[in-house]
């Protein structure tokens, strides 16, 4: 079985529901650690379910090992992750073999893989989570000098680390397009994990178009929340929800202008989030930028018709009327007209809700899932191993990822 250095940027901590972690249904086909800076500020701090044997947890085959990254002063705090990560990921090495690093994003994970593989010899898969050439791009209204140089150096990292990568997962097929540097790179295409199995659909006598996520910019907020307030007159029974960190929301505010059909709520844990998708009447992301959009997938579990901008990933994701609705980014009015159309008619919000979950529990279940994470490290060992003892190992697993 692979063995398996998962190295993540943090901050979350995982939660006590094992059903919602993605490392135990990898369990099934991999082994391993997984390296996670979060965001307790001392032991004491730590949830109990975590506490006894803290700074440790075990999920499935896989160990968590925590970093508390607020112990140290904010100038440091990088350097100190980074070590933290190339400290610990040497040790746990030199226990039990590594075989594969995989790194969340190019970033720090990025480098710190990068020096790993140099020292372990381990292959190197880089997941990419964005949009690369958006980086920073859309995570402000006016983006001034400073986010321009983020985003060079994102682009930088970018090529450094994919030039060391053996293969780079990805959301949808052309997500580095942009990169003819990186064009010729292993890649592996398919979905983030999304724990579709637990995800409720629940019926709710209030009416409310819900949208989750931050920055707001990138999200679209402002952009739905125009549209909503062309059409709020004519159907006075809807309200729009917006679920999200706001800390700048003033602009939003006044955007909203007082309307009573606009509710801003307050971040929460990812139980709360699924909650408002299970009650909700709509789902609608109106992002400038977005790779896949994990909501969009719960929404369709939560069997719920959704409404998105054709950006990035999404058409990768989502068919134009078949399992939702896609209009242009930025496009109010566009955006406003297939409100109305989608709020009109209760029968195509049953055909886009039914389609929707159809698709996401034949093509992006947790099985589907380890299924293509199976096939990525699959595609990995099979360039460097050929033996009959691999082959079987992989047949096996595989028939397991599907019981």
């Amino acid at each position: 079985m692979t063995r398996l250095l998962y190295i993540l940027p943090g901050l979350v901590p995982p939660g006590s529901d094992s059903a919602l972690d993605k490392f135990t249904f990898l369990s099934e086909v991999a082994e391993g650690e997984v390296l996670l800076p979060v965001w307790f500020k001392s032991p004491d701090s730590v949830p109990p379910f975590l506490r006894e044997t803290f700074p440790v947890y075990r999920r499935g085959k896989f160990f968590y090992h925590f970093f508390l990254s607020f112990q140290v002063a904010k100038p440091l705090r990088r350097l100190a992750i980074l070590l933290f990560y190339i400290r610990c990921g040497l040790q746990l090495h030199r226990k039990k073999k590594i075989d594969v690093i995989m790194t969340y994003g190019t970033n720090l994970p990025g480098i710190a893989g990068v020096i790993l593989k140099w020292l372990t010899g381990a292959q190197l898969i880089v997941e990419i989570p964005g949009v690369p050439e958006d980086a920073f791009r859309y995570d402000v209204p006016h983006s001034g000098s400073r986010d321009r140089i983020k985003r060079l150096l994102s682009d930088r990292l970018l090529l450094l680390v994919g030039a060391a990568a053996d293969c780079f997962k990805l959301l949808y097929p052309w997500q580095l397009q942009k990169y003819p540097r990186l064009q010729k790179k292993k890649i592996a295409v398919f979905h983030d994990f999304v724990p579709i199995h637990i995800i409720a659909s629940e019926k709710s006598e209030e009416r409310f178009i819900l949208s989750a996520g931050y920055p707001w910019y990138r999200k679209g907020i402002d952009v739905l929340i125009r549209a909503f307030k062309l059409i709020a007159p004519g159907f006075p029974n809807y309200k729009l929800r917006l679920l999200g960190y706001y800390p700048d929301r003033e602009y939003l505010d006044k955007l909203a202008g007082g309307s009573p059909q606009i509710e801003f709520l307050k971040p929460g844990p990812y139980e709360l989030a699924l909650k408002e998708i299970a009650t909700c009447s709509v789902y609608a992301l109106a992002s400038r930028s977005e790779a896949m959009g994990r909501v969009l997938l719960e929404a369709m579990a939560a069997r719920k018709p959704i409404i998105a901008s054709a950006v990035s990933g999404v058409p990768y994701y989502v068919k134009d009327n078949d399992n939702g609705l896609l209009f242009e980014s930025e496009n109010v009015e566009e955006l406003s007209a297939k409100l109305v159309a989608l709020l009109s008619d209760s029968d195509l919000q049953d055909r886009l809700a039914n389609c929707g979950y159809k698709k996401v529990i034949s093509e992006y279940d947790e099985r589907s899932y380890v299924h293509s994470f199976l096939g990525m490290l699959q595609s990995l060992r099979s360039s460097s191993l050929g033996s009959h003892d691999h082959d079987e190992e992989l047949r096996v697993a595989v028939k397991n990822a599907h019981t």
